[in-house]
């Protein structure tokens, strides 16, 4: 998000990544160029190097065309504003946030935060068309087990899980945790993994992590190459969802934002029409479902077949509900 732009933007990120450069070897104008190229615009460097050259920053010195650090704190800190810290505190609020940090590192955090006022609550916010029986995210179990495997996915770490299937059945595997997902209609995270001795099926677990009771890193590592979006892409249907999209009360805008976890692609069909491909698998099919419906009459299913049925089912059994749950008033004699 663009909340703190222009703070530490990427001029800063620019010239902080020189200074660290010139710090450790001189640095020429060549190499200067090619950093501004990188991180910044195409005419970020026709303002940044003429100051660091001439040393009207008095950041580097210069002997021969090249270039040294001039500066010599070595550890400059980075103070955050009273709006950044007051972020912060608000995301420390939120249950789901705090499980990617340590107790020790949220100690940290709260104390720096100590005296900021946040800038909302969370019961300032009430979520529609979400599940109530959402994760506990707040047992010290389920953090455990969140930690452990959200360690062990960079790491391609081989952990042993113990959980309880939709069936009931308990199971324990050895697998290789690939990621972790959120879905906001469950209020749940789930696991996308692979057992161990299905390293090279395109099968991928789909694992809840409310419902697992176990977690253990085992000392074995995976070494191939692993790309999880080609092997997610596998499993998808041949035919995707064909959407149309009426740009009604910025129906496209939202839903490009809604949509933005799916891979799509989407085309302009007229000034106010856009067309929308989204690709999916059936582990996605009842949630995406439930999200185009959300959007009411602004979107349009067009296709394929079997994703057109279930819509109309779905739409009849919402009428059939309404129908039920209206009151008939008695007409007048």
């Amino acid at each position: 998000m663009e909340l703190f732009s222009e703070l530490y933007n990427c001029y800063y990120q620019i010239v902080d990544n020189i200074l660290r450069e010139a710090e450790r070897l001189p640095v020429s104008e060549k190499t200067m160029l090619e950093e501004c190229t990188r991180l910044g615009f195409a005419e970020s460097s026709l303002y940044i190097l003429p100051k660091l050259i001439s040393g009207e920053w008095q950041l580097l010195s210069s002997d021969d065309r090249l270039h040294y650090r001039a500066v010599t704190n070595d550890h400059m800190t980075l103070p955050l504003t009273r709006l950044q810290r007051s972020w912060l505190k608000t995301l420390l609020k939120d249950k789901r946030f705090r499980l990617f940090f340590s107790d020790s590192q949220l100690s940290v955090l709260e104390n720096y935060v100590r005296d900021a006022e946040a800038l909302w609550e969370p019961e300032d916010f009430h979520c529609y068309d979400q599940y109530a029986d959402g994760d506990c995210y707040t047992s010290p179990e389920y953090q455990k087990h969140f930690r452990t495997l959200l360690a062990a996915i960079p790491k391609r770490q081989y952990v042993t899980i113990s959980y309880q299937s939709r069936k009931g059945r308990r199971i324990t595997r050895h697998y290789l945790p690939l990621s972790l997902e959120y879905s906001a209609k469950n209020d749940q995270f789930r696991l996308l993994a692979v057992p161990e001795n299905e390293r090279h099926s395109i099968f991928i677990r789909i694992i809840n992590l409310k419902g697992i009771t176990g977690t253990k890193p085992l000392p074995r590592f995976d070494k191939e190459d692993f790309d999880l979006v080609s092997l997610i892409q596998k499993t998808y249907y041949k035919e995707p969802v064909r959407l149309l999209i009426k740009n009604q009360r910025n129906a496209l805008e939202r839903a490009m934002l809604h949509f933005a976890n799916y891979k799509k692609k989407t085309k302009k069909i007229d000034e106010n029409t856009w067309e929308c491909l989204i690709y999916y698998n059936s582990s996605m099919e009842t949630e995406l479902l439930i999200e185009i419906l959300s959007f009411g009459p602004a979107i349009q299913v067009t296709g394929p077949d079997s994703f057109l049925a279930q819509v109309k089912d779905r739409l009849q059994k919402q009428l059939q509900l309404f129908a039920r749950e209206t009151p008939v008033t008695p007409s007048r004699p």
